[in-house]
């Protein structure tokens, strides 16, 4: 079902879809933030709880919905669980949300 009108914005309802989701994610602040001292880096958890200013349970709970949604990824080595993010485009947002709130 696409607008005409809209042509230049989103156009399909599975491009509305994958933005809304991604929007549904990024929209708690721990997230947000969790986004934001990611960046293009990889960090452990450890060093993303130390950053993020909050409970390791906390962390964990967001990094799991995160990574469930596909917007971030991780690997363990040894006992440390190192995060990055999956989904660039998640990224390409925060620089946008930067430029227009900062």
């Amino acid at each position: 079902m696409t607008n005409p009108s809209t042509g230049e914005l989103i156009s399909t309802d599975l491009e509305i879809t994958k933005a809304a989701n991604l929007l549904k994610v990024l929209s708690h602040p721990i997230r947000l933030k969790i986004i934001c001292q990611l960046g293009h880096e990889e960090k452990t958890v450890q060093q993303l709880i130390d950053s993020v200013g909050t409970t390791q349970s906390n962390v964990s709970q967001h990094l799991s919905i995160m990574r469930e949604k596909k917007v971030l990824q991780f690997r363990k080595n040894a006992t440390q669980v190192f995060y990055k993010v999956s989904e660039k485009t998640a990224i390409d947002l925060v620089q946008l949300l930067k430029q227009i709130y900062c």
